[in-house]
């Protein structure tokens, strides 16, 4: 697990276990607020304990940003008083999908043997819920589109946007809706930003901030539109193996190539919702 620190009092904590997906903890004297975990539990544990090596206040809220497993599953690993907190709609999908999710990730990873699903149970609806911790406020915020239950954790004070998945090198809506994703993306674009950590990969510096959120708008429009393109001039799915990520304006850099896997996904997610339309 790689650790830093993004402003005074707010810490990020990256996997190296599996596409660095990342973490944050809001760090005060009356209080800390935890926003997602690492999935497989020995990071977890690193965490909390190097958090609670610190001379602060105990860990007080552990916020999940939405329901998959790489950033809920070291709920369990936290003290009973610890409070969950998510939107509603992540509470329902743990509760829905989470137990079947848990089971096929076991099979796949015996570093997960020991996770028990925790699911939390304070929650909001659609707006906004604000955890007030020793002079910090931490805004709850839904920004749907890689899933439904997606949430963004803004600092005020820090003017840090702890975005989770709504932010990542590549946006990835297979689990969610295109369309609300850029409404998402659009919508960050009102915040005073100072840096944000993404779900995964490398925290965004302020003047890295507009790129980056306009070539991820740009990359879900160009995307739509080569794919339309396909289906208009009756290409099959082979052709879809020639649309690279790089042709839709981003990297295949980032996440040890990883985004080209989520890019293909992408890719065919379209295809499928396009041609059914065609269909019907």
């Amino acid at each position: 697990m790689r650790r830093e620190r993004v402003s005074d009092d707010i810490y990020v904590f990256t996997s190296e276990l599996y596409a660095q997906v990342t973490a944050s903890a809001v760090v005060t004297r009356e209080g800390i607020v935890v926003v997602d975990t690492l999935p497989f539990p020995e990071e977890t544990r690193e965490m909390i304990e190097f958090l609670e090596g610190l001379e602060t206040g105990p860990i007080r809220y552990v916020v999940n940003t939405h329901w998959h497993g790489d950033h809920t599953y070291g709920n369990f690993l936290f003290d009973d008083s610890v409070e969950l907190v998510c939107h509603r709609r992540c509470q329902q999908a743990m509760l829905e999908y989470g137990e079947q999710a848990l089971e096929e990730s076991r099979e796949t990873s015996p570093l997960l043997e020991e996770v028990e699903l925790r699911i939390p149970e304070v929650v909001f609806d659609d707006g906004q819920m604000v955890l007030h911790v020793g002079g910090k406020s931490v805004e709850m915020t839904l920004t749907p589109g890689h899933t439904a239950d997606s949430i963004v954790a803004y600092v005020r004070e820090d003017k840090v946007l702890i975005a989770a998945d709504t932010v990542m090198p590549v946006p990835y809506f297979v689990w969610g809706d295109r369309r609300e994703f850029r409404q998402s993306l659009e919508f960050l674009k009102n915040y005073p930003l100072e840096s944000i950590v993404q779900g995964h990969g490398e925290v965004l510096l302020r003047g890295e901030i507009p790129k980056a959120i306009e070539s991820s708008i740009r990359y879900l429009d160009i995307l739509e539109a080569k794919v339309q393109e396909i289906v208009a001039q009756g290409k099959g799915p082979n052709e879809l193996q020639k649309l690279t990520i790089d042709k839709c304006g981003k990297s295949r850099i980032p996440l040890n190539g990883l985004v080209q896997d989520l890019h293909q996904a992408n890719v065919y997610q379209v295809y499928k919702e396009l041609t059914s339309k065609v269909a019907v």
